[in-house]
């Protein structure tokens, strides 16, 4: 046998190792990428169904905000007649009843708000709820402590409208990085 003819036998065993090795490592670059693939979806669908979540509790606050501010509305109104019929001896079950229905309902509607209240993701918009939502529940204490209730106001829109703003700015940030 010559010199050279054995290197010609070795070269299709070593050709066959070759691209064994080839299709190994093919295999794992492939296996690599899938798995990058496959977490970048996870994490994806998480950011997704964080975005709904966040989405459906600050769109909640907003609306129950706005049930209490017009539950303490009601309120104020219910308690102006109160005291209307009171001072002219003219107090009836009906309005006493109409009274304490507007002070369930508006207690109910702030104690909904501040159950949703920590669900609020963004630190600075749950800050301005929560600021909004004592400033309805402190202008209903003053109103029913207060002995002029003609001359008392409902001084909540400032806070309640930062709120408002807040919320809607965090609704339109969160569509605005869906669409990017």
């Amino acid at each position: 046998m010559k010199t050279g003819e054995g290197w010609l036998a070795i070269w299709p065993v070593v050709a066959f190792f070759l691209g064994g090795l080839a299709t190994q490592v093919a295999g794992w670059i492939n296996h690599r990428r899938q798995r990058a693939e496959k977490a970048e979806d996870a994490m994806a669908e998480v950011r997704r169904r964080r975005e709904e979540f966040e989405l459906a509790h600050l769109v909640d606050c907003n609306e129950l905000m706005r049930q209490a501010r017009t539950r303490l509305g009601e309120y104020s109104t219910a308690l102006r007649n109160y005291h209307n019929a009171r001072a002219d001896d003219q107090l009836t079950s009906e309005v006493g009843q109409a009274f304490t229905d507007s002070c369930i309902a508006f207690e109910t509607a702030h104690a909904n708000l501040a159950s949703q209240v920590g669900f609020i993701f963004d630190d600075e918009v749950r800050r301005l709820v929560q600021a909004g939502a004592e400033q309805l529940v402190s202008t209903y204490e003053r109103l029913l402590f207060s002995d002029d209730v003609e001359d008392e106001r409902l001084d909540v829109d400032g806070p309640l409208n930062e709120a408002y703003v807040a919320l809607s700015s965090r609704v339109r940030i969160i569509y605005a990085g869906r669409a990017a």
